[in-house]
């Protein structure tokens, strides 16, 4: 009995051991599609050379009617030119935040608007504005996202253009 388990284990090992030495691997396949083509491309390149044409000149050639189609003009679409901000020459920090607390005068902004205005990075302007933010030169509305940004009383003086805190000398 154990002859026959023997024998039959011995017959299925071997039969699976031949099975993987005959079946190409992709490499023989890649291989072997890579030859062909490069065979191909010899071949077509002798043929251009040669002159051959790939269409036969004996076969007769089909004629085909020919309709009148009304010509439909064409709309030519234009696209509109995208406005250019004109962009913010290189400043130093105190001229960013004095340019930014001048935006902020006319009115709440959020940092988007700044962004777009100012011409410069998203990330830039929301550092900025975090550092005005907690200098206390703007104040921020949390009630809806994006933050609005407001001037304070003291961006205000940072710029000196408080309108309310003009003072006139007056002689005697």
């Amino acid at each position: 009995m154990s002859g026959l388990v023997t024998l039959y284990l011995y017959t299925k090992v071997r039969s699976s051991g031949v099975s993987v030495k005959t079946t190409p691997t992709n490499q023989e396949r890649i291989d072997y599609y890579e030859r062909e083509l490069i065979d191909m491309k010899i071949r077509l390149d002798a043929m251009e050379l040669d002159g051959e044409s790939f269409t036969n000149p004996d076969l007769p050639t089909k004629k085909v009617k020919s309709f009148e189609t009304p010509e439909v003009e064409k709309q030519e679409f234009a696209a509109p030119k995208p406005k250019a901000s004109p962009r913010v020459p290189n400043m130093s920090f105190e001229d960013s935040v004095v340019h930014v607390l001048q935006l902020i005068t006319k009115g709440p902004m959020t940092s988007r608007d700044i962004e777009v205005t100012f011409g410069k990075s998203r990330e830039h302007v929301s550092r900025l504005m975090k550092k005005l933010f907690e200098d206390g030169f703007v104040g921020r509305d949390t009630a809806a996202r994006p933050y609005r940004y407001t001037i304070t009383d003291k961006g205000q003086e940072r710029i000196g253009s408080s309108e309310g805190d003009v003072v006139y000398a007056v002689s005697q």
